[in-house]
């Protein structure tokens, strides 16, 4: 018989609420309710909120991103790696859509270097680099900044969830066609790529 630990109850909770609450409206006392313990049982496992944050982070980025990685290497070519990442990092964004205000503001804290360890940069140079190098030496992709490139995929994938509140006074919609809008998102950002990246003589 399995028996669930106070901790898993806490971190169970907690997802619940960061993805109904958002970062920021997550209060520690609604986790506690939860949990189904008081609030000073929680503390005890976890004096702050960004103790509780940075514990299911540190989870799904090693469930997560190694199996992407996995996955990725199945594909040929650094453009369709480029957009099977796409497709996947705004299947996470959607699931847990709190992830990217709690990332940026950590990682540009002075004392948090140790958190930027834990983010899977490694994954993602070994694969991408290796593999956009691989193909501008063969002609199959245009020479551009690689760096300039992965900023500018990272921005307009990051962007729309940094400002969702803002982003849908401003259109006028609600969170079912906010999600919607992000769907389509995936097929304009794969377009974009494929703009930067075909050689000019393949178009």
């Amino acid at each position: 018989m399995w028996i669930v630990t106070t901790e898993e109850k806490i971190i169970k909770a907690a997802e619940e609420v960061f993805i109904e609450q958002g970062y920021d409206g997550a209060r520690m006392q609604e986790i506690a309710d939860r949990a189904e313990i008081n609030k000073a049982m929680l503390h005890y496992y976890f004096r702050s909120k960004d103790m509780l944050f940075e514990k299911i982070f540190e989870e799904k980025v090693k469930v997560l991103f190694p199996a992407m990685g996995e996955q990725m290497k199945s594909h040929e070519g650094f453009m369709d790696k480029v957009c099977f990442f796409i497709e996947q990092y705004y299947e996470i964004l959607t699931k847990y859509p709190f992830m990217p205000f709690f990332v940026i503001s950590t990682i540009n804290r002075k004392d948090d270097k140790h958190f930027i360890e834990k983010l899977p940069f490694g994954f993602i140079k070994e694969i991408f680099f290796e593999s956009f190098f691989s193909d501008l030496q063969s002609g199959k992709i245009r020479e551009v900044n690689p760096f300039q490139f992965a900023i500018s995929v990272m921005g307009m994938s990051v962007f729309p969830f940094l400002t969702r509140p803002a982003m849908k006074e401003l259109i006028g919609i609600n969170d079912e066609q906010f999600q919607m809008l992000m769907q389509q998102r995936i097929a304009e950002l794969k377009n974009y790529v494929r703009l930067i990246l075909i050689p000019t003589n393949h178009a």
